[in-house]
Order: structure tokens, then C-alpha cells, then sequence
């Protein structure tokens, strides 16, 4: 009796799990879309944004290569995380690392094929659409709840480090990932200070909006499960 109770719980959290993962997956992509069209809109980036900019720049590649080089870093994060502390990387880790590299890519070509003006209005459109779709992405992947971005790892990592608090902490990791990324070449700019000041609350509310909405009518919400 005991081991069919088992057995019932672990299909059911696969199941849920399998819900899960497109949302978790549509997320990204809208995090890839808006990391290109920030890059794109030449406004600037938002921190982490700045360093993957600036890697680019520092290896002398297109911005049209930035999907890939954000690949590159992510895996770098992941060999981190994995050597510090494994239990933070899980399979959304994965879903949120391997594949975003490819959507940012895909979402230069969208960008192209929208074919927004150049002219200072169009690039405020332009960014404001990334940013958009970068909150709308991170706050889905969130809700989700299967497990956190290789940056995040990371951040965990300096947070147990320091014995400190995770706020400690991602802040000292934005700090040298716009020191790191503006040395190599990262672009800052509106985009940048408008992220660090609305980024975090915007993301939230979304999470929680899209938890209460949208999740809760799946039955995949945290509050439910």
C-alpha cells in the first residue's frame, strides 16, 4: 500500500512536471526574443545582458553571434555551479541554459523581418518591446518552480559564500557583471538603469499574476500543489 502511495505521487509530479515544461520553455524563448531586441534597440542591457555584450565584443564577434556566446557563458555558470554546489542545477536549469543561445539567435531574425526603423523612436520601440518580453519571460519561467538559470546558481553560490543575503549578493554579482562586461565592450545605456530599477518588482508581480492566473486554472500553481 505504502509503495502504490509512492508510486502515485511520483507519476503524478512527473506528470505535472511534463505540464510544466513548454510553459517553462515558452518563457525562454521570450527571454532570448528580448535579450536580442535589447541588443538590437542599442539602448543598452540589462546586467547580465551587458556581460554576454561584452564577451561578445571582447571575441570580437557580430552582434548577430550573441546567442552563442550567451551559450558559452552559460555553460561556464553551469561548470560552476556543478563544481560548487550540484543540487542548485536541476532540469530547468537546463531548460533555461542550453536552448537560449538558439532563441536569442531567432529573435535577431525576427527583428529583421519586422523591420522597425533605425531612427531613435524605433529603437525606444524596439527596447521597450525587449524589455517587455524580458520580464514576461524570466516571471513565467519562474512560476514554473522547476529549478533556477545558471546566473542564479551562481548568485546562490556567492550568497552561501558570504553567509549573507541573496539581495548581498545579486547585487554584487550585477555590479561585476556590468564592471566585467562594459571593460570588454558590453553596451550600457537607458535600458540598463531602467532595468535595475524596475526589473525586479515588474518580474515579480508578473510571476505572481501569471501563478494566480494562468497556473492555478492548469492546476500546476504553487499554492495548489
Amino acid at each position: 500500500m505504502m509503495d502504490s502511495t509512492i508510486n502515485m505521487k511520483k507519476g503524478k509530479s512527473y506528470e505535472i512536471l511534463l505540464k510544466k515544461l513548454p510553459l517553462a520553455l515558452a518563457g525562454v524563448i521570450l527571454v532570448g526574443f528580448g535579450l536580442a531586441f535589447n541588443s538590437a534597440g542599442m539602448l543598452g542591457n540589462d546586467a547580465v545582458a551587458v556581460l554576454y555584450d561584452g564577451v561578445r565584443s571582447g571575441l570580437g564577434f557580430q552582434v548577430d553571434k550573441l546567442g552563442l556566446v550567451t551559450n558559452f557563458v552559460n555553460v561556464i555558470f553551469l561548470a560552476i555551479v556543478f563544481i560548487g554546489k550540484r543540487k542548485y542545477i536541476n532540469i530547468g536549469t537546463f531548460i533555461y541554459a542550453l536552448p537560449l543561445g538558439n532563441f536569442i539567435s531567432i529573435g535577431f531574425k525576427l527583428y529583421e523581418m519586422l523591420n522597425l526603423p533605425a531612427t531613435l523612436g524605433g529603437r525606444i520601440l524596439t527596447s521597450s518591446l525587449g524589455c517587455i518580453m524580458l520580464f514576461l519571460g524570466v516571471g513565467i519561467f519562474i512560476a514554473m518552480d522547476i529549478g533556477m538559470d545558471p546566473c542564479t546558481g551562481v548568485v546562490m553560490l556567492m550568497r552561501d559564500k558570504m553567509n549573507g543575503q541573496y539581495r548581498s549578493a545579486k547585487i554584487i554579482f550585477d555590479i561585476c557583471s556590468i564592471l566585467i562586461g562594459f571593460t570588454f565592450g558590453g553596451k550600457l545605456g537607458a535600458v540598463t538603469v531602467v532595468t535595475a530599477f524596475i526589473a525586479g518588482p515588474a518580474i515579480q508581480k508578473i510571476s505572481e499574476i501569471f501563478d494566480k492566473t494562468v497556473l492555478r486554472r492548469l492546476n500546476l500553481s504553487k499554492i495548489s500543489d
